[in-house]
């Protein structure tokens, strides 16, 4: 019987220590990674700032094809947005929204996965050379949870290779995709004024 106070006292020692630690832990993490495209900058925006090209390259996509989506209308530019649902707890149920777009150098997106607090990520494009600097970051705010705060000392580590997956094949999902038409390049359709 000694024995097993022992080993319940060892078990609660060990629990409130790390219930110390993780209230120690940052309360906020960030994660990012870039990739160089051979690619316009026009053209990786064009994959990010439509939510419905994320099929493309997405990694999350991956993790559950036969995840439930719906998108807004439109699905692209500031406001648009999707809700997912999926068995899959990896993926998990939840909605994203984009919060700022600025062609062809930012999207901002908020995050709102079920049970969790919400986090932002960002996608940047920037010109290098003939080519473009996507980068891909998150941030995320684990709150007061001392548990979550535990976790996030791995979520660099976590998400860092599903980002530099999905930046692969973004990469590839913009240099095989038509370039996009510049606004000011756009061809005029003259407008019947008889109808």
């Amino acid at each position: 019987m000694k024995i097993l106070k022992k080993i319940v006292l060892v078990l609660v020692v060990l629990v409130l220590a790390l219930i110390v630690i993780g209230f120690l832990m940052p309360s906020t993490r960030h994660v990012e990674r870039s990739v160089t495209i051979n690619a316009k900058p026009e053209a990786a925006f064009a994959q990010v700032n439509d939510l419905k090209n994320w099929p493309n390259w997405s990694p999350w996509y991956k993790m559950d094809p036969s995840c439930k989506m719906v998108y807004s209308e439109p699905s692209s530019g500031t406001g648009a947005n999707y809700t997912w649902d999926s068995q899959n707890s990896n993926v998990g149920k939840g909605k994203m929204t984009i919060e700022e777009s600025t062609a062809p150098s930012i999207v901002k997106t908020k995050i709102e996965f079920e049970g969790m607090n919400e986090s932002h990520a960002y996608f940047k494009f920037e010109p290098e050379g003939e080519g473009t600097k996507a980068t891909w970051g998150f941030d995320a705010n684990l709150g007061n949870n001392p548990f979550f705060r535990l976790m996030g000392s791995m979520m660099d580590g976590m998400l860092g290779g599903i980002f530099e997956g999905g930046l692969n094949d973004l990469k590839k999902a913009s240099e095989s995709a038509p370039a996009p038409i510049p606004a000011e390049q756009a061809p005029v359709i003259p407008v019947d004024s008889a109808k």
